[in-house]
């Protein structure tokens, strides 16, 4: 199995669970149509910086929301995504693997490499 970007042994956690059918999932994006530059991990976009209280294994995921009012209020709370959209994907067998990471509607998504993201994701 083949994931976007290496990851760490341990990674994806043990309670995470692969993506086997279909589910309608959120992120924020700064482009419309959605480009792969919308889905860079935290590790990706910041080769060398030391996250806090963030494992390396979810700062190579990606940052998901199963509820679009999640991620609009990430939007309104975060500088950087000021100005992004709320780009719907559907993920379907073959995406990836997924884990509840927050207490909101926030989960982390390590996408397989052959999962073609863009394909799947709209700007409503």
């Amino acid at each position: 199995m083949s994931f976007r970007e290496p990851l760490p042994s341990d990674c994806p956690p043990e309670d995470a669970k692969e993506i086997v059918e279909a589910l309608e999932v959120y992120r924020l994006v700064h482009s419309d149509p959605p480009t792969d530059a919308d889905f860079r991990s935290q590790r990706c976009e910041h080769p060398t910086l030391s996250f806090r209280d963030v494992t390396e294994c979810r700062a190579r995921g990606l940052s998901v929301y199963t509820d679009p009012v999640d991620a609009m209020a990430m939007k309104r709370l975060v500088y950087k995504f000021r100005g992004s959209k709320v780009g719907r994907l559907t993920l379907v067998s073959g995406a990836g693997w997924i884990q509840k990471t927050g207490s909101d509607s926030h989960y982390t998504w390590w996408p397989l490499a052959d999962f073609d993201i863009v394909q799947h994701c709209a700007v409503d």
